[in-house]
């Protein structure tokens, strides 16, 4: 074989894995926060071209995505001194801002999940040691749910909605609530500041991060107490687990790294180190490209990390443990959800 016909096989056959690539790439869209411009980001999956940039109330922190992906939910959480206390509501098959929920009295709202249904959306509300219940069908909050923790930050929920979970950071706790009785059905101790949560779909193991232990605890729900520590973190900040209960997702911006875990054994499988290149000078940790956000595809096959550091936000082949694509936010990225709706442009 000569040279030019081994240069021209090599070529074709390169061609070819793209295209496979190509095909088998995830579908859909993404809706990402921009804490420092107090917009969202609204792109592709499959091109990573942005269809929109909307705007948001001050310092929009999360995104949540109805399961039937025609609405995503930012929270605004407010910058220093200025609490924030309302929601943006996303229509994502118009690119554009259908409404804004106000919370009145309500502050600081964060975490957030889509109850089956998508016509109710837990909010956690930081100064409020509470979970907000807010109808969409008439944005009003219909109920509360104490947490009996403090600062009561980030939320996680099992798929079938029946069991919900906030991380308490002040108080290193996590509090199960009883949504129908309106109350803390327990708090069960983890770890120092811990932030970061997920839960696996049937609702039976709890991921938790720790900010200052460096850590991520595991919580059998049935037994209600830590079972497993995993440690080899800087900030094990954002976590995720797949639909399929297959894989955790676990950020860290510290190190600058992406970790996919087996989620039932929590065998580490792969550990992404992000490039450092492009840095922005709103780094929040200095030299580190800064994974932040994630949000799993339905199909359980990628996940999606914001980098706060670079502005980007980028997609994870799960299975290779490999990052696909890098597409462009706008500054501060945090806050990611998913849609599996494709939206038609001209």
């Amino acid at each position: 074989m000569t040279y030019l016909t081994l240069r021209s096989a090599l070529a074709a056959g390169m061609l070819a894995l793209m295209a496979m690539v190509s095909a088998d790439g995830p579908t859909g869209t993404l809706v990402v926060s921009n804490m420092n411009d107090n917009t969202v980001t609204v792109l592709d999956v499959a091109s990573g071209r942005v269809l929109a940039t909307l705007p948001t109330g001050e310092g929009p922190h999360e995104v949540a995505a109805s399961h039937d992906g025609r609405w995503a939910v930012v929270s605004n959480y407010g910058v220093r001194g200025k609490p924030g206390h309302t929601l943006t509501v996303v229509d994502i098959m118009h690119l554009s801002v259908a409404r804004t929920i106000d919370l009145g009295s309500y502050q600081r709202p964060h975490g957030m999940a889509f109850f089956p249904g998508d016509t109710l959306l837990a909010v956690t509300c930081q100064t409020s040691k509470a979970v907000l219940l807010v109808d969409l069908r008439t944005d009003v909050v219909v109920g509360t749910v104490p947490t009996n923790g403090l600062v009561s930050h980030m939320l996680a929920m099992s798929s079938d909605g029946a069991r919900l979970f906030t991380a308490n950071m002040a108080d290193g706790t996590i509090t199960q609530l009883d949504v129908a009785g309106r109350a803390a059905m327990s708090v069960i101790p983890t770890a120092k500041s811990d932030e970061g949560i997920a839960i696996s779909p049937d609702g039976s193991t709890v991921f938790v991060g720790s900010n200052a232990d460096s850590i991520v605890v595991v919580v059998d729900v049935k037994q209600g107490q830590v079972i497993e520590t995993l440690r080899g973190f800087g900030l094990p900040y954002r976590m995720a687990v797949s639909p399929d209960g297959r894989r955790a997702v676990i950020t860290d911006p510290v190190r600058g790294e992406i970790r996919i875990l087996d989620a039932k054994t929590r065998r580490p499988l792969s550990v992404i180190a992000v490039p450092r290149d492009s840095l922005v000078a709103t780094a929040e940790v200095p030299g580190s490209p800064s994974p932040e956000g994630v949000a799993m595809a339905t199909d359980s096959k990628w996940a999606f990390v914001t980098l706060q550091g670079r502005n980007r936000v980028v997609t994870v082949d799960l299975e290779r443990g490999t990052i696909t694509r890098y597409a462009p936010t706008g500054v501060w990225s945090d806050g990611v959800a998913y849609s599996s709706r494709v939206v038609a442009t001209h």
